[in-house]
C-alpha cells in the first residue's frame, strides 16, 4: 500500500506540471483573440497607472467642486427660477415621482437669497480642487500613453482648457437630453445623434489636449469610437441606478442619501473616465505602432524637461 502511495506521489508532480503547462497555453491561445485580448490589456493598463486610486482623487475633487459650480451656473443660466432648478431638472430627467421626486427637489432647493455667497465658494473651490481634476487627468492619460506628463504653466493652461470643454460637454449633453424629453420622437433622435458627436469629439481632442502632443487623428479615432460607444452604455445603466439609489437612499437618508447616491454615481463616473485613458492608450499603440510610440515617448521626455 505505501509502495502505491509512493509511486502516486512521485507521479503527482508531473502531471500538475502537464496540466498547468495546457492551461498557460490556453489561456495565451486565448488572449491572441482580439475581442479577448483588447479589454484584457486595456483592464492591465488601467490597473497598472492605479485607476482606482486616480478614479478616487478625480471622484473626490468633482463631488466637492465641480459639481456644485455647475448647480450654481444652472441656476444663474435659468435666473434662479424656482420650476427650472437643479432638482426639477434631475427629477425630470430620471422621470421621477411621487416622494422620491420631492426629495430631490427639496434637496437641491434654489435659495436665490445665498446665490452671491454660493458662486464666491464654488469658484474658490473650483481653483482650489477642480483643477486637480484636470491634473489628476494629465496623470492619467500621460500613464496610459506611456509618455512624461507635463509640468509648469502649460500643464495647468491646458487642463483648464480641458476643465472648461469637459464642463461644456456636459452642460450640452444635459440640455440636449432635457430638451429631448419635452420634443417629438424625431427630435429625441436628433439630440441622441448629436450627443453621440460630442461625446466622439470630446474623447478624439482629449489625449491631444492633456497631453500637447502631435497624435495622428487617425490613430486616436478607433479608440474614441469605443469610448464613445462604451460611454452611451454606461452613462444608461449609471442612470438607471442613480434613478433607483435616489428612490432607496432618499427614502432612507433624505437629502443626505440623495447625496450619498450622487457621490457613488460620480465614483462609476470618474472610473470610466480613467478606463478610458487606458483603453486611448491600448488602442493608440495597436494603431501607431512600436516606432512611433517610441518617438513619441522621447518628444513627451524632451517637451517636459524644457
Amino acid at each position: 500500500m505505501s509502495k502505491r502511495a509512493d509511486s502516486d506521489a512521485r507521479k503527482s508532480p508531473g502531471w500538475i506540471a502537464t496540466a498547468k503547462q495546457s492551461g498557460k497555453q490556453y489561456q495565451e491561445k486565448l488572449e491572441r483573440r482580439p475581442w479577448i485580448a483588447f479589454p484584457l490589456e486595456s483592464f492591465r493598463r488601467f490597473n497598472k497607472i492605479e485607476g482606482k486610486h486616480l478614479a478616487l482623487v478625480i471622484a473626490l475633487n468633482l463631488f466637492v467642486a465641480v459639481i456644485p459650480l455647475m448647480i450654481i451656473g444652472y441656476a444663474f443660466i435659468e435666473a434662479f427660477n424656482p420650476h427650472r432648478d437643479v432638482g426639477n431638472l434631475l427629477a425630470g430627467n430620471l422621470h421621477l415621482t411621487g416622494s422620491t421626486a420631492q426629495i430631490v427637489k427639496d434637496t437641491f432647493s434654489n435659495a436665490s437669497s445665498g446665490k452671491s455667497v454660493a458662486l464666491s465658494i464654488s469658484l474658490i473651490s473650483l481653483l482650489v480642487t477642480g483643477l486637480d481634476v484636470s491634473a489628476t487627468a494629465q496623470i492619467a492619460y500621460a500613464r496610459a500613453f506611456t509618455v512624461t506628463p507635463l509640468r509648469g504653466v502649460q500643464k495647468y493652461l491646458r487642463g483648464a482648457a480641458w476643465l472648461i470643454l469637459l464642463l461644456a460637454d456636459t452642460g450640452a449633453a444635459l440640455t440636449l437630453r432635457s430638451l429631448a424629453t419635452d420634443h417629438p420622437l424625431g427630435f429625441a433622435l436628433a439630440a441622441g445623434a448629436a450627443l453621440l458627436v460630442l461625446e466622439f469629439g470630446f474623447f478624439l481632442v482629449t489625449p491631444r489636449l492633456l497631453l500637447d502632443l502631435p497624435f495622428k487623428w487617425r490613430d486616436l479615432v478607433p479608440g474614441a469610437a469605443v469610448c464613445t460607444a462604451a460611454a452611451t452604455v454606461v452613462h444608461t445603466v449609471a442612470t438607471l441606478f442613480l434613478r433607483n439609489w435616489f428612490s432607496e437612499y432618499g427614502h432612507a437618508y433624505g437629502g443626505f442619501g440623495i447625496s450619498l447616491a450622487l457621490a457613488a454615481f460620480v465614483g462609476i463616473i470618474a472610473s470610466f473616465w480613467v478606463w478610458i485613458a487606458a483603453v486611448m492608450g491600448v488602442w493608440w499603440e495597436r494603431k501607431a505602432g512600436p516606432v512611433a510610440v517610441a518617438a513619441m515617448e522621447e518628444l513627451s521626455a524632451d517637451l517636459s524637461a524644457s
